[in-house]
């Protein structure tokens, strides 16, 4: 299989999934919110977002896992970044940016693999560097600097356990159960080039 060469059904997928994934965003943002607010008294309102975290990098975990071609992670994931703010998102354009930074997670690991593996661990350690790249971004960008460290390795920590759950095990249980239901044929992660493969 050419991985390099994308299809109209490729486009499809991407666009369907980012459609759906925006709006599983908007919802965990308006939450998350709820959330914040709730700990607001207690001083520990940065992490109202944190354990929705795993789910703002589905689209790019669910993308490249599925299709296995270079850049399918960062699209789908900038594509979902960019439908949740026409939704409404109350943080903006800002959101946009993050979705890039999100999306490089999985791209990068998978890169480093030259797109042939897509294992658990694969997964796991996309959503691992995932973590650790948008909290980096959060500090710069999202004012986190000012948050005190023990607080911040909290974040990091529940960020990193969201991220291990929702990218590095439910979302490739959703992409398989889809296989075998019938949805995914055709792609390659249908192929079974899930298993290592050689160069």
């Amino acid at each position: 299989m050419n991985t390099k060469n994308w299809k109209l059904k490729d486009v499809l997928l991407i666009a369907i999934s980012a459609v759906l994934f925006g709006v599983v965003y908007l919802g965990c943002t308006y939450i998350g919110g709820v959330l914040y607010g709730m700990l607001t008294p207690f001083g520990m309102a940065s992490l109202g977002y944190e354990p929705f975290y795993g789910i703002y990098f589905m689209a790019g975990a669910f993308g490249i896992y599925v299709m296995r071609k270079p850049g399918t992670g960062l699209i789908a994931e900038l594509l979902a970044a960019v439908l949740e703010c026409l939704y409404g998102n109350y943080f903006g354009p800002i959101i946009i940016l993050s979705g890039l930074v999100q999306g490089l997670g999985f791209e990068l690991i998978i890169a480093l693999k030259h797109y042939k593996k897509f294992d658990r661990l694969t997964m796991i350690q996309g959503a691992v560097i995932c973590s650790v790249l948008t909290l980096i971004y959060n500090l710069f960008i999202s004012g986190y600097s000012k948050i005190a460290v023990p607080v911040l390795a909290i974040m990091l920590v529940v960020r990193i356990i969201s991220a291990i759950v929702f990218d590095g095990f439910i979302t490739p249980m959703l992409a398989d159960g889809l296989v075998k239901a019938g949805v995914l044929k055709g792609y390659a992660v249908a192929q079974g080039q899930d298993m290592d493969l050689e160069d």
